[in-house]
């Protein structure tokens, strides 16, 4: 209540009652019941309808512990006595029975509530003037009944941990279940952890014995209620607005409490007292209060369990039998029947897959994560996985840089201890709200805290993003692409979109261009820019131009230089050589040199020769071997600047025969003929016809006729020169005057205006060049 005299002290365990919420007076509880409404609402009513002589129904209430069992069967016994005290005497046993080992016990502790109750004074047998226990309890029973035929009232016993006490009673099971069978004057109403074998097992006193309610995890919207319920009942305006503003963080504790009502309210405990907390520390503070109550479930587990339970916790990800088995060290069919009966407790969850085998893991993710930091060994608490999940479902996107940006400057100033570094490091590093290059900065600053960081302590640090991006890079090298696939699958950081880029450039390297396309956009949404230029480069080479187009300006806008260059390319592929001329210049301001050989092959190809040579000359300055070569052409064809034409080519040690056969016409023009005829033999029976031909065309140019005929008239592959250069050695006889044989009358009449138009055009290039 709202009043001073009922506080503790402490003003949020006082209104809620953490532990014992069944202690509360009947008053609060009522006030404070806003959850668990429609398992109330069923069983009072079925209670309700009941007529004197109807066989009652006997219920059971499964739910982890926390889960609102004690407070659900207190209000079943306010509103019985309230309500229907008429019909029925609520009998609500303390939830802590440890005396009730025998079947007896539970009826003299009965008879003492009755006593109690009616004001009745018992005078009962002694237990030592019967012959056994069988004898004495149904004594006891039948004195029950007598007093509820007496009152002409029904006795709803409400019983907290029924499953320790049905386990207590071993063989008695059978005679409670005849008695409750033969008498209509008695109904129990129990609360259970777990659904224990006596319940579910055919051959079992108590199979189907029970109605069963399973107390599920809270919905979102029970959280939102049963907040606004507590902010209102406590005048913490505070918390209500907390849920409204943060809605993610209030979906975040049920998920992690499995909406368990009794973990909650650590949760906001904590973060109402207060709430500036370092996400590590707010954790911390949790993990302290909440540990009274897991260590008691965790202790209340068999041995075999708890070995389960714990290794499913240290495992982390949803398991297979088979990895249980290997960690436990039992056999698969013990193991499988030690999750059946977890499953039906709510400790654990079934994951259904598509196989014949399912998953498993622990239903409850914050036990899951206190039993890694109190139960794991250095190495199983240092993975810190539990810590990013926690963290990454805590903070939204906006926070997430906050948080890096104040561990980074706390490592930079170390203000940090090493070990609590590391563990935070870990976790951040693992997140895929941050970016590769935030991640490789961690590391690094974490590794230098100390001058010899222990290498246990570091074993359990991720990898820099540097490192596994070379490996990667090797493996693609090697076309081993699922391997790099699968390095880059485990990158956790989504936040730059590196990891999408990566996974779109390897499926363009697989030619998978649907899946590349996919990958690029989404890495495109992350803001990774150089994943706009490569989508642009990839619906180029599709003929989606003005995607392409659309896409290279949107990078050129962000500032990525490489895309100027390459939209210049397109334009000048299409034909807009304004707009390739202006986009080139761009980039040439942005330094990308290879823009500076690109516009002089722009400005050649439109006869520009000054503008050409000129950005040739500034390439060849940047080192581009390919404008030397050009530009050597460009002086051949304009016919000037041929000394130094040659001293550009000179000094290439290319064993290219593309430059050989320029290393050898521009040698030729300088009147240069070092071995020539030897040179011009080898390089004229394997080098690309392409290269031949501009050879050969440039011998005759500079009017070396005899030396061109006597190629083709070598003996051992003259032939083949002959028949691939036709048209060009008719041309050659004829310039060399050879007549003999009726030369012209010889040459194909549908060739002969070709070989003419070469005759031609070799006189005219040896008038230029004369």
């Amino acid at each position: 209540m709202k009043t001073s005299e009922h506080k503790t002290g402490n003003w949020f365990v006082d209104q809620l009652n953490l532990y014992q919420s069944a202690n509360s007076d009947s008053q609060s509880l009522k006030n404070n019941f806003v959850i668990r409404q429609g398992e109330f609402r069923l069983i009072i009513e079925d209670l309700r309808n009941k007529g004197p002589q109807d066989p009652l129904q006997h219920e059971l209430l499964l739910g982890r512990r926390g889960s609102g069992k004690s407070t659900l069967l207190k209000r079943i016994q306010i509103e019985i006595d309230e309500v229907l005290s008429d019909q029925y005497l609520a009998v609500n046993l303390a939830e802590e029975q440890a005396g009730i080992y025998r079947l007896f016990d539970l009826w003299e502790e009965v008879l003492r509530e009755l006593s109690v109750k009616w004001k009745v004074t018992l005078d009962l047998q002694s237990f030592e003037s019967f012959d056994d226990n069988q004898s004495y309890t149904r004594y006891l029973y039948a004195e029950i009944h007598q007093l509820v035929q007496a009152k002409q009232k029904r006795i709803v016993l409400l019983l907290d941990n029924l499953d320790r006490i049905l386990e207590n009673f071993g063989g008695e099971g059978h005679l409670l279940r005849e008695i409750l069978l033969n008498d209509n004057g008695l109904v129990i109403i129990g609360g259970s952890t777990r659904m224990d074998e006596q319940f579910w097992k055919y051959d079992q006193p108590f199979y189907e014995f029970f109605r069963r309610h399973r107390l599920e995890a809270l919905s979102s919207e029970e959280i939102h209620r049963l907040l606004h319920h507590w902010s209102e009942q406590m005048e913490l305006p505070q918390l209500w607005e907390f849920s409204q503003k943060y809605p993610g963080k209030i979906e975040t504790i049920r998920l992690l409490t499995d909406g368990l009502p009794r973990t909650l309210q650590f949760f906001i405990q904590i973060l109402l007292k207060d709430s500036t907390l370092y996400g590590f520390d707010y954790l911390r503070k949790v993990m302290d209060n909440v540990t009274p109550l897991y260590q008691e479930r965790l202790n209340h587990l068999p041995p075999a369990h708890r070995k389960i339970v714990q290794e499913m916790a240290f495992l982390w990800e949803a398991c297979s039998v088979k990895q249980l088995v290997e960690k436990c060290r039992m056999e698969s069919k013990l193991i499988s029947a030690h999750l059946k009966q977890l499953s039906n407790a709510g400790i654990i969850e079934v994951i259904a897959t598509s196989k014949k085998n399912n998953l498993y893991r622990l239903s409850e993710r914050f036990f899951n994560m206190w039993l890694m930091i109190t139960q794991g060994n250095p190495e199983q608490k240092r993975r810190a996985r539990w810590l990013t999940l926690f963290l990454e479902a805590w903070y939204d996107e906006n926070q997430w840089s906050g948080l890096v940006e104040e561990h980074l400057q706390r490592l930079s100033n170390n203000e940090l201890p090493y070990d609590r570094a590391i563990v935070l490091t870990k976790a951040l590093a693992q997140s895929k709200h941050i970016g590769t290059r935030e991640r490789d900065q961690m590391i690094d600053l974490t590794a230098a805290l100390q001058a010899n960081p222990i290498k246990n302590d570091l074993l359990g640090m991720p990898e820099k993003f540097v490192e596994i991006a070379k490996t990667i890079s090797v493996l693609i090298q090697e076309k081993k692409y699922q391997q790099a696939h699968q390095l880059v699958d485990g990158i956790e950081n989504e936040k730059d979109g590196v990891k999408f880029f990566m996974k779109a450039f390897l499926y363009d390297e697989q030619s998978m261009l649907k899946e590349s396309e996919q990958y690029y956009l989404q890495a495109i949404a992350k803001g990774h820019i150089d994943s706009l230029n490569n989508l642009a480069i990839l619906y180029s080479e599709q003929g989606r131009l003005e995607e392409s187009e659309q896409y290279y300006l949107q990078a050129i806008a962000k500032g990525d230089t490489d895309s100027l260059y390459n939209l210049a390319h397109l334009y000048n592929e299409q034909g807009r050589l304004e707009k390739s001329e202006q986009y080139y210049l761009q980039a040439i301001e942005k330094e990308h040199t290879s823009s500076l050989y690109n516009l002089a092959l722009l400005y050649e190809e439109q006869g520009k020769q000054e503008e050409a040579e000129q950005y040739y000359l500034q390439a060849i300055a940047k080192g581009n071997i390919n404008a030397l070569y050009n530009l050597a052409i460009l002086y051949l064809e304009m016919n000037i600047q041929k000394g130094h034409a040659y001293e550009l080519i000179k000094g290439l040690e290319l064993e290219d025969d593309q430059v050989l056969v320029l290393k050898i016409v521009l040698e030729v023009w300088n009147n240069i003929f070092n071995n020539v005829d030897k040179r011009v033999a080898e390089l004229a029976f394997k080098a690309d016809s392409k290269d031949v031909d501009f050879l050969l065309r440039h011998l005759l140019y500079f009017e070396q006729e005899q030396l061109v005929l006597s190629l083709f008239h070598q003996e051992e592959k003259g032939n083949v020169l002959r028949e691939k250069y036709i048209l060009l050695y008719y041309a050659t006889l004829l310039l060399t005057n050879q007549v003999e044989n009726n030369l012209e009358l010889r040459i194909p009449p549908e060739v002969q205006s070709t070989v003419e138009a070469i005759v031609a055009e070799v006189k005219e290039k040896q008038r230029f060049y004369a």
